[in-house]
């Protein structure tokens, strides 16, 4: 593959500074979903590693490149988890759902064999993610938390257009 058809897991642009204004329970717990929810970084990680492995001989290119956004998502895993900590969380793997805690659990994962099926679940855990970081970046009054969302961003519409690519060859 030549250097301008590359595909990219990260966007360019350098990652903000792990930084927090101040301890803040509420914007922890808002964080703590993108860390381990249904919707979160852990799903993400852990549907694309299962979706590369089980693809691995019948669509090889597409499993690579699930395997490398999934290390992506690792990176966000991680930056998430450091946020929920400086503002005074426990980055455990669950988050709260009115109140209550929600363990994460495999059961949160779509786990397809299909390549199509796969691919169109991964854009629907990426499109979630953007909307949850977007809604957050323009709520938090954080301005280190809203840049590092707004960076975040950058990656997972790359993905999108990766997996977008990946789905073209269904067709």
């Amino acid at each position: 593959m030549s250097d301008q058809n590359a595909i990219l897991y990260a966007a360019p642009e350098p990652y903000p500074p792990i930084r927090v204004e101040r301890p803040n329970p509420r914007y922890a717990q808002m964080l703590q979903a993108n860390f381990a929810s249904a919707s979160s970084e852990l799903t993400s990680i852990t549907q694309y590693t299962y979706h590369s492995l089980v693809l691995g001989r019948s669509a090889p290119e597409a499993a690579d490149v699930l395997h490398h956004i999934s290390i992506t998502e690792m990176h966000h895993l991680d930056i998430f988890g450091r946020l929920v900590l400086l503002l005074g969380g426990d980055p455990r793997y669950c988050s709260s759902r009115q109140g209550c805690p929600v363990a994460w659990n495999g059961n949160m994962v779509t786990c397809h064999a299909s390549l199509c099926e796969a691919v169109q679940s991964d854009i629907s855990l990426e499109q979630a993610a953007i909307h949850t970081y977007q809604y957050q970046a323009a709520t938090i009054e954080d301005c280190y938390i809203s840049a590092m969302l707004n960076r975040i961003i950058l990656d997972e519409q790359l993905h999108i257009r990766a997996f977008r690519r990946i789905l073209e060859s269904c067709r």
